[in-house]
């Protein structure tokens, strides 16, 4: 058998990926751990539906990862955060001497993966699509935060390489992936992952803790606060580690952050307030599907992540430790995600301001 293209995990966006590659009429083999996705998949393909409300199906062979034979020559990892170790002791056996791995996962997973294979094998695909999973087997594109943004054009995903410029490989998989959505190889992987960062710790949490999709959480008063709190502290974060941003969200300043964090200007609040009404309706951060599924969050390696940098750093981070813990509550069953929830997340983040 000659070596392998293999997308490990099919969920909202790794389905995308191994469906579209697939029906482009590349050899890949998809990976899932839900025996419910493998099912669903095997049995009726991979239904997606685009934001014009059209629909593809597709048909990618899935396997279990118990079942997974090598050799691989290429893994775009597409499991949760949490997940990335337990795949990686099932995918490296299995992977050629050469072989590539690509992080299209939230959070800044390379630093995960770079031990077990050395820096020069991995990279990143910044995924700036948002799409839900509904069920087993049927996946929903939606208009994303950051996309609806005004005047600012995104590709769907950002591939680069960890730690040095674009090369040949940032490039290849770059190519590979325009198959599935618009991609651009970048030189600065860490500086695009932390500014995806800024979008997953604000706005996940939040959602997750109030219970509110993404529109209902524009639309919020509370959760706008909450979330200009949080960002301000990500970006301060991001400086430390050596990626100072330039816009975030799409097309906000960082200037605007802060000074909407601080209470100097409603400009950021503004902003936030105008993309409720174009986001897509049924879009739902990633994290408030896995609160409203009792699934384990990935609050760690957003808000959590950021709390534990800033501490190497010095940097006070009192919003990003009342978000995580409360996530920590609701999924532990000892809160219930609702919009009051948020009024207790500024009570906790300002009581120690």
């Amino acid at each position: 058998m000659g070596a392998q293209l293999i997308v490990y995990g099919i969920g909202a966006i790794g389905g995308q990926v191994a469906g579209r590659l697939h029906s482009s009429g590349l050899e890949v083999t998809a990976v899932e751990p839900w025996q419910a996705q493998r099912e669903a998949v095997a049995r009726e393909g991979l239904c997606i539906t685009r934001l014009d409300g059209s629909v593809e199906r597709h048909h990618p062979p899935v396997v279990a990862p118990e079942e997974l034979a090598g050799p691989v020559e290429l893994c775009l990892l597409a499991v949760k955060s949490y997940d990335t170790e337990a795949a990686l002791a099932r995918v490296l056996p299995q992977l050629t001497p050469d072989a590539l791995v690509v992080s299209l996962q939230n959070s800044i997973n390379e630093e995960l993966i770079v031990p077990a294979l050395g820096a020069a094998r991995v990279l990143g695909g910044v995924v700036l699509v948002n799409a839900v999973l509904l069920e087993p087997g049927l996946i929903t594109a939606t208009a994303s935060v950051s996309r609806a943004a005004a005047g600012v054009r995104l590709p769907g995903v950002y591939v680069g390489e960890y730690l040095r410029p674009a090369g040949e490989h940032a490039r290849r998989v770059a190519r590979l992936l325009d198959t599935v959505w618009p991609a651009e190889p970048i030189d600065d992987l860490l500086g695009e992952r932390w500014t995806k960062m800024v979008t997953n710790s604000a706005l996940n949490p939040v959602s997750g803790i109030g219970g509110l999709a993404s529109a209902a959480m524009l639309a919020s008063g509370p959760a706008r606060r909450a979330i200009a709190g949080i960002a301000a502290e990500v970006l301060r974060v991001a400086a430390a580690e050596g990626h100072p941003l330039g816009r975030v969200l799409g097309d906000f300043t960082v200037d605007e952050v802060y000074a909407g964090a601080s209470g100097a200007s409603d400009a950021f609040d503004r902003g936030l307030a105008a993309r409720a009404a174009r986001v897509s309706a049924d879009a739902a951060t990633s994290l408030l599907q896995d609160v409203l599924r009792r699934r384990r969050t990935e609050v760690d390696y957003f808000s959590g992540l950021v709390a534990r940098k800033g501490r190497k750093h010095g940097i006070a981070t009192p919003w990003c430790d009342a978000a995580t813990a409360l996530v920590h509550e609701i999924e532990e069953g000892r809160r219930a995600p609702a919009a009051a929830n948020l009024n207790e997340l500024a009570r906790r983040a300002l009581s120690v301001v």
